[in-house]
């Protein structure tokens, strides 16, 4: 049997991105089978985690969730990526007056992140979730803030990234995907036709920092079902509207 070489602490990271995905609670056999960690180190972990509120465990079930000390740490990421209650209006304003989901996402390094999302007006929802990291190459969010990235990283990333294919209209050619970012820079935002998900239409536009570089997005995603181009056009005026703002705001 291959010895485990992760450290503890590597094995308490892992443990903590996994609460923090669907359903966001597992029994520690749970979470010693999902991981492959022996059982009585993930007790040992957890017992560390429980202690410094990092995970609780519900009282309901027993399941193990990320506590109070995980918010602290991650509103502290909030205020880092320029995160503001402006901001919340904005998007919560922009969601009302189109009753459709509306997010923020940032980039952090290589990956983009949702940090806000308000889905509160869908009958149906879309299941986008904060925490959730978007792919650079399908649905607006991830193509919208990388088609800013410097030219020459743009095309070191474009060729080095795996372009999985998640619906007959991802596109999966870098040719392609670079000139799709250089529409994007030109018209000012990202749309994503059925890209990532089917029966999905997602519109984004870049938010910028006092610097000019784009480090956030807003989007708006809905169901294809009933949108109109009236409707598409009233999409694109409230999402470009509220990332001018917001650009307005951040430092």
């Amino acid at each position: 049997m291959q010895k485990d070489k992760r450290t503890s602490i590597g094995k308490a990271m892992d443990i903590l991105k996994l609460l923090a995905k669907e359903p966001y609670k597992y029994t520690a056999v749970e979470i010693s089978q999902k991981l492959g960690i022996n059982r009585s180190t993930v007790h040992r972990i957890l017992k560390i985690l429980v202690e410094d509120r990092a995970v609780i465990q519900d009282m309901l079930d027993n399941r193990y969730k990320l506590g109070p000390t995980m918010y602290t740490i991650g509103s502290a990421y909030l205020v880092h990526k320029n995160f503001t209650n402006d901001i919340v209006a904005i998007l919560n304003r922009i969601a009302e007056a189109t009753k459709e989901s509306v997010g923020y996402y940032v980039k952090d390094e290589d990956k983009i992140i949702s940090v806000y999302e308000v889905e509160s007006y869908q009958p149906i929802r879309l299941g986008y979730k904060p925490g959730m990291v978007y792919p650079i190459h399908c649905g607006a969010v991830g193509k919208c803030i990388t088609a800013y990235t410097e030219p020459e990283e743009l095309n070191r990333l474009v060729y080095n990234t795996k372009l999985e294919k998640k619906t007959p209209n991802t596109i999966t050619d870098p040719e392609k995907l670079l000139k799709e970012y250089e529409k994007i820079r030109e018209q000012g935002y990202a749309i994503s036709d059925e890209e990532n998900l089917l029966g999905a239409f997602g519109i984004a536009a870049p938010v910028f920092n006092s610097e000019k570089k784009v480090e956030a997005c807003v989007a708006i995603a809905a169901f294809k079902t009933g949108l109109t181009p009236e409707k598409i056009e009233l999409l694109k005026k409230h999402v470009i509207r509220g990332a001018r703002e917001i650009s307005e705001r951040i430092v």
